[in-house]
């Protein structure tokens, strides 16, 4: 239940900025619309075209946006942020460079904040890609025709790329801490979801050392992980994580701690007075002699023999 829930917010996050993604469309929408009155009203031929221009592009970008949900945000923003940089920002920076008003310049700014806030990756390349805008503006912007620039269209387009760099601005800002408020709690419920898986696997691991301890099935040399799974109804896989959490190593390990436990606790009894080593192993659920030796040693530090015959090693040079 936890994994869906993570699920359902990864999803949740998708949906938000997919959402937010629209809403700036037509927030950009409105303002190439506001632009194109401003232009045509003062005869600034060019930018007015540009305008109808983007606006028209940016239609097609919402229905992109709508319609292909299948294409991930984070690309999609990539393409329209390399686009904006490049057939937006560098065309009308260029005019306006040219007309020897630096406004545009806001919206260099902009797009990095854009960058940031939709969370897109190596921001570093972004600040080279607008930077590299910046100077081709500075050292190309006299190849653009210059524009019917009025003093009064300077004041007025200075003024509306103000409040408009303002209010994009405090929507990144709102779009970057949801984002983070997103994550945030995505990262709470992964951590709680590890936790309790773990709280799982350790009872399951306690009941395993339980069943193991009362009903002996150790003994059994076929007993095998998928016949405690059925004895637990449990599965193989929960079986194998609850005992990697509560032993640190696999069923296999696991058996051979028990039997070879078994084992030593018939050899401190001192059943060699009575029983051979061969009915000892088999008696501990091994089937070869030469297995129950490695696996004696492995866990005890020596031999069987050595330890039910202390002066055995003692007389070993």
């Amino acid at each position: 239940m936890k994994n869906n829930q993570v699920k359902n917010n990864e999803n949740a996050a998708t949906l938000f900025l997919r959402k937010m993604a629209i809403i700036f469309l037509f927030l950009m929408l409105i303002i190439y619309i506001v632009f194109t009155i401003i232009y045509a009203l003062h005869g600034a031929k060019l930018l007015e075209s540009l305008m109808y221009l983007y606006t028209i592009q940016h239609i097609v970008w919402l229905f992109v946006v709508i319609y292909y949900k299948n294409l991930s945000i984070e690309s999609l923003t990539m393409m329209y942020l390399s686009f904006t940089l490049v057939t937006v920002i560098y065309p009308a920076g260029c005019i306006f460079w040219n007309a020897g008003n630096p406004v545009v310049f806001f919206w260099c700014v902009i797009v990095i904040f854009g960058a940031m806030a939709f969370r897109i990756p190596k921001i570093g390349m972004w600040l080279s890609m607008t930077f590299a805008i910046i100077i081709l503006i500075f050292f190309c912007g006299s190849m653009f025709p210059q524009d019917h620039f009025t003093p009064l269209l300077h004041e007025r387009a200075n003024i509306m790329s103000v409040i408009i760099s303002i209010i994009l601005t405090a929507f990144f800002i709102m779009v970057y801490v949801k984002n983070k408020n997103i994550d945030e709690s995505m990262r709470a419920e992964t951590l709680q979801a590890a936790v309790e898986d773990l709280e799982k696997n350790k009872a399951l691991y306690n009941r395993i050392v339980e069943y193991l301890e009362k009903n002996e099935p150790f003994k059994n040399p076929d007993f095998d992980v998928h016949a405690l799974a059925r004895e637990l109804n449990s599965n193989k896989n929960n079986i194998s994580k609850a005992i990697t959490a509560g032993e640190g190593g696999d069923f296999r390990t696991l058996l051979n701690r028990f039997r070879i436990n078994y084992a030593k606790s018939m050899l401190d009894s001192g059943v060699m007075k009575i029983y051979t080593i061969d009915y000892i192993y088999t008696e501990a659920g091994y089937k070869y002699r030469s297995t129950f030796n490695n696996a004696f040693k492995n866990i005890i530090g020596m031999t069987p023999s050595d330890y039910a015959f202390p002066q055995n090693t003692n007389n070993n040079p």
